[in-house]
């Protein structure tokens, strides 16, 4: 096939090279974090979630979450859970400071997408 009859080629619907439909990062020994649907050009995400073997620990069922909404959110959680004494609250404490460590690196989905460590499905 010629490369302009390549260029011209529309891709599947519901497909773009924009949108990730998960993105699974280890963030330390124990925490997983996954997120589903990431758009890189609205800088969002469906939904979140951060696992401990496989167990869901902390998570976001918002649509269309923005990046800094996300990073919002964390750091509300990490202000309620703080010096609670609960189990859970404990859990929930050590994954949204997994989950905040590894924004802080990044500015944007964008970013956190070309890491080369990322597992990401298209």
């Amino acid at each position: 096939m010629s490369r302009t009859l390549a260029s011209m080629a529309k891709p599947k619907p519901g497909t773009s090279r924009y949108m990730f439909e998960l993105v699974r990062i280890q963030a330390d020994e124990l925490h997983v974090i996954e997120f589903d649907k990431i758009d890189t050009r609205f800088n969002d995400c469906t939904n979140w979630q951060v696992c401990v073997n496989g167990e869901r620990v902390l998570f976001s069922t918002c649509i269309h979450e923005r990046f800094s909404d996300v990073k919002s959110g964390v750091l509300a959680t990490i202000a309620v859970c703080e010096g609670r004494p609960t189990e859970p609250d404990r859990n929930m404490l050590a994954a949204a400071k997994a989950m905040l460590a590894v924004l802080d690196k990044y500015p944007s989905f964008g970013a956190l997408v070309k890491h080369p460590g990322v597992m990401k499905t298209k």
